[in-house]
């Protein structure tokens, strides 16, 4: 199984040195790299099902891409050649048996399974907020334009799920 915390860290590292050579990141690169986080944290109890989120979401391919190309074309092709390898071997590293979900997020209960959402990247319109109430979960509007939904694990991925078809749909048109 993959080791995408591995991964996340490499991207964090390349990110962190691209940033302290005095290049810029898009905010769009942070989020996409955040999502990705939360979704491993969502699925870490469950391996099988992480590969499967982690295959279907484009959040850390995206973020990966993007600081690649930042690397290569503000900082040179040997340099980011050399972060390639270092982010190749990572998804290549296995990951850790026993990893466990976080155990405390601040504002949802024990046990409860969470996500949380740019508030500019989904809109919460009619339908989604029906899924929300039929599925009983819960939702929360954060200072930083964030919302936390919360509740069973089965619930949130099957919001997700309609999250991200509602997402490609409206991509397409």
């Amino acid at each position: 199984m993959i080791n995408y915390d591995n991964v996340c860290k490499i991207l964090d590292e390349l990110m962190v040195e691209i940033l302290n050579k005095g290049f810029t990141v898009p905010q769009h690169v942070f989020d996409d790299l955040k999502s990705a986080r939360n979704l491993i944290n969502i699925y870490r109890s469950s391996p099988q099902e992480l590969g499967q989120a982690m295959e279907s979401s484009p959040f850390l391919q995206i973020a990966e891409m993007n600081l690649l190309t930042i690397a290569e074309t503000e900082i040179g092709k040997d340099y980011a050649d050399s972060w390639q390898r270092q982010i190749i071997s990572a998804y290549l590293e296995e990951c850790p048996s026993g990893v466990k979900p976080m155990a405390f997020v601040s504002g949802v209960p024990r046990g409860d399974h969470w996500i949380r959402l740019k508030t500019s990247d989904v809109d919460i319109d009619g339908e989604l907020s029906a899924l929300l109430a039929s599925l009983g979960l819960f939702v929360k509007n954060q200072d930083d334009g964030y919302i936390l939904i919360h509740g069973g694990k089965d619930d949130v991925k099957t919001f997700l799920k309609a999250v991200r078809r509602k997402t490609v749909e409206e991509g397409v048109k």
